[in-house]
């Protein structure tokens, strides 16, 4: 008995039983061999055609013989592939079944345009239109007298309107004290007719060389003649060099007294920002206020250097405290220097008059809807208390403000 392993997935060996017989001989009979296979029986010389008698004959003579047998094909054997016919020119016309239509030519006719009906609404103009009318005396004087009349009505009642606007007197002295820059004197100012005498000044201070022509020029030039030389220096413009046309004048007051300040740009296009005073009918530059002039320079300043006697910078408020300058004694201010490029920190004791006045600069007024961010003054420091930073100072007195000297 024969076991199939095809079933088997690990391709075992099938157990053995007595009957089994494997790669036997025996086993493979003619009879079963027939069975298995079956082919025809062999044809004799006797079932064959004379032709395939001959073939075999000639090929056991011959033997094998391999050569090409192909037939060629010549082209008049070849079956046509298309018919050729020939038409000649003659076309067949058809004839439409009905004839055209006759063309028929337009006859165009004029209707008169009907007459406008007088009684009917015109959407337009009326038949008035553009013609002068003329209005009665009458009607003219009573028109004139309406309008006479709502003037004087009009006129009669704007006291009332701008009763609501007008100023109070509080607000009327706080107008005043901001149009004399705090000081308590009247607005002046340095008429625009100054403007090319300021520019001719400015040139010549310019183009200087010597301090020696600087004396003219300045603002209490022979007293300042010592400052002048020890911290001057030529400006090194050309000669040919004026201010531009377009360099602005504006008429000032600083400190409480008249003053002109002349704006523009030099060749190199760097700005520049001159001051002026009158003394008599002439001006006269004021160097200090120009150059920003100070006893001390704020690079000294911040290193706690340097006399600090005459300082002109930009003060604003500021939040700066600390365990030796505290909130409750003090209050506290940024200073910058002139150029813009240093800053210390000052501070004010609370309830002095210094403070008082340099807070009162901040504040707005009933003229500035907002308070002043910076603004330009001259001062006298003092050095803090033990304790503070090389750049925080005591401010110890207020000289002026702004940077021009009374």
């Amino acid at each position: 008995m024969i076991h199939s392993n095809l079933s088997d997935s690990n391709k075992h060996v099938p157990v053995l039983s007595p009957d089994d017989r494997w790669d036997e001989a025996e086993a493979s009979t003619p009879e079963t061999r027939a069975a298995a296979t079956v082919l025809p029986p062999r044809r004799t010389a006797a079932d064959r055609s004379p032709d395939e008698s001959a073939a075999s004959a000639e090929s056991a003579q011959t033997g094998l013989r391999i050569e090409p047998n192909l037939a060629r094909l010549e082209v008049a054997d070849s079956p046509p592939r298309f018919e050729v016919q020939e038409i000649d020119g003659t076309v067949i016309r058809l004839d439409p079944e009905a004839p055209a239509a006759a063309k028929i030519a337009r006859h165009v006719a004029f209707h008169e345009k009907p007459e406008p009906d007088p009684d009917a609404a015109s959407p337009g103009e009326g038949r008035d239109w553009g013609l002068a009318h003329r209005h009665s005396l009458r009607w003219l004087l009573g028109a004139a007298a309406l309008v006479m009349a709502l003037v004087i009505v009009a006129m009669t009642l704007l006291p009332k309107i701008n009763a609501k606007n007008a100023l109070r007197p509080r607000q009327q002295k706080e107008t005043f004290t901001a149009e004399t820059d705090g000081v308590g004197s009247p607005a002046m100012a340095l008429p625009l007719a100054k403007q090319p005498e300021a520019m001719q000044i400015f040139r010549a201070y310019a183009q200087a060389v010597h301090v020696d022509e600087l004396i003219p020029l300045v603002r209490d030039g022979r007293a300042l003649k010592e400052t002048l030389r020890g911290n001057w220096h030529p400006l090194g413009i050309s000669k040919q060099w004026t201010p531009p046309a377009d360099t602005g004048w504006a008429a000032s007051v600083a400190a409480g007294h008249p003053c002109g300040i002349l704006k523009g740009r030099f060749p190199d296009r760097s700005k520049f920002t001159a001051y002026f005073t009158n003394d008599g009918d002439h001006l006269l530059l004021d160097w200090k206020a120009t150059v920003g002039f100070g006893t001390a320079s704020f690079t000294q300043l911040a290193k706690n250097e340097g006399d600090p006697g005459e300082i002109r910078g930009e003060i604003s408020r500021a939040e700066f405290y600390s365990a030796t300058w505290p909130e409750a004694d003090y209050r506290s201010y940024r200073l910058v220097s002139p150029d813009g490029e240093t800053v210390i920190w000052c501070y004010t004791r609370l309830g002095s008059a210094t403070e008082e006045t340099i807070t009162a600069l901040f504040k707005k007024t009933a003229i500035l809807k907002e308070a002043h961010h910076s603004r330009k003054i001259t001062v006298r420091l003092e050095r803090g208390p033990a304790g503070s930073l090389p750049n925080q100072w005591l401010v110890g007195g207020l000289l002026h403000i702004d940077w021009i000297a009374p």
